[in-house]
């Protein structure tokens, strides 16, 4: 298999897909706000509506992995792209929150695309190289998942867009992407059959941590993922709001800081991921990254407390939070993907895929909640998360 042929489609895809998905992410909120019976607590409803996709993750991704550990990573992906496309544009047509139930369905069951990406960039590079093609699959997601919102907070501006047009704009934009990461999967993604024997194993449990159980050292670092997804699931399921209210940002503004931090998403990767882990140990740089996090987090409602721009510490901590960020996925994948056998790659990162939906499902539900009793609490909260996911970093890598 050629490894350029490989890598970049799933590039391309990825970064499509994840696009629509970042918009959505941001936008959802706002929508669902807007759809909410009076009287109806808005913010632990909105977490739920956040949190059903990852609830169907969650349960699904380690499964399509394995699904793919036994017939290739190909057919997989696209099912998932085209699931993908069609919840964005279910959300573009919902005008009830029924709708966006559905909406959000749709996007769990088809949420394994980047897993089973991840599984077939692992598949097409020998165990000590995969760190760079990891690291640019890891800037392409994030890429997505930030610009994403850069691009639907621009959709949300009224001189963009008419009012009354926006969420529908969104939603198939979003769609649009989406499906065209599914056709350059499906023209140019070579087909590629397993050619050793994985094991894609028998068991029916919803939930399979058959992975933990044979692979001790991997275990710490899918807890370690866990609250860090966790963390940002409060940011993303609360930040547009929380800016509007604090610092009176209501037309897409969040967009910009998005935006910001996808660029340190795409550059941090690509430029400074290698020189980086070449001079400090992995595990190092992995807790110095959860830090930086943790404290990039927490500043965020705090710069209305301050004599200047509000743009000026949003953009600090957006800063600390995205070098971060954009560090620490990676590292983590590389650590774990070493320390696990090459025939169970689709499975360790279905199983990555569910750590990232359960921090999903918490986090928003959680930070809604906290959101209504303060605006500032569910950010002090993924802020001291953050900072318990790098204490729990392991002193040295995972060994399988």
């Amino acid at each position: 298999m050629q490894h350029p042929r490989v890598e970049w489609p799933l590039l391309v895809a990825m970064t499509a897909d994840l696009l629509g998905f970042g918009m959505l992410i941001a936008v959802f909120q706002l929508r669902a706000e807007s759809l909410m019976p009076a009287g109806w607590p808005s913010g632990p409803i909105i977490g739920a509506l956040l949190a059903s996709t990852f609830i169907l993750q969650i349960l699904l991704s380690p499964r399509w992995g394995r699904w793919s550990d036994a017939i290739g990573r190909k057919p997989i992906i696209l099912a998932c792209q085209l699931l993908s496309a069609a919840a964005m544009m279910v959300y573009g047509l919902a005008d009830s929150l029924g709708w966006l139930v559905v909406s959000r369905i749709l996007s769990g069951l088809g949420a394994a695309n980047v897993a089973v990406s991840f599984a077939a960039v692992a598949d097409a590079y020998p165990a000590e190289s995969r760190e760079g093609p990891i690291g640019r699959l890891s800037a392409a997601v994030s890429t997505g998942l930030v610009a994403g919102p850069l691009l639907g907070g621009l959709l949300l501006t009224p001189s963009v867009v008419p009012k009354n047009a926006q969420h529908f704009a969104v939603g198939m934009v979003a769609g649009g992407a989406s499906l065209l990461g599914a056709v350059v999967i499906a023209a140019f993604l070579p087909s590629a059959r397993p050619t050793e024997a994985r094991e894609p194993g028998s068991k029916r449990m919803l939930l399979d941590f058959g992975l933990l159980r044979d692979t001790p050292g991997v275990r710490v670092y899918a807890l370690v993922a866990t609250v860090a997804w966790m963390a940002l699931a409060t940011l993303e399921g609360t930040f547009a709001r929380l800016i509007c209210r604090l610092y009176q940002y209501c037309d897409g503004q969040f967009g910009v800081l998005f935006g910001f931090e996808s660029l340190l998403g795409v550059l941090v990767p690509a430029f400074l991921l290698l020189p980086i882990t070449a001079r400090f140990a992995k595990v190092r740089v992995l807790k110095t990254s959860y830090a930086m996090m943790g404290v990039g987090l927490a500043l965020n409602p705090f710069g209305a407390l301050l004599a200047v721009p509000a743009m000026v510490p949003l953009a600090i901590a957006s800063a600390l939070y995205g070098l971060g960020s954009s560090l620490a996925n990676p590292i983590l994948n590389g650590i774990v993907s070493e320390a696990t056998p090459d025939n169970r790659q689709g499975e360790l990162f279905g199983l990555l895929q569910g750590t990232r939906s359960l921090g999903f499902i918490l986090g928003p539900i959680l930070g809604g909640a906290l959101f209504d009793a303060h605006p500032a609490a569910p950010y002090v909260l993924a802020g001291a998360i953050c900072l318990v996911a790098a204490v729990i970093v392991p002193d040295s890598a995972a060994r399988g």
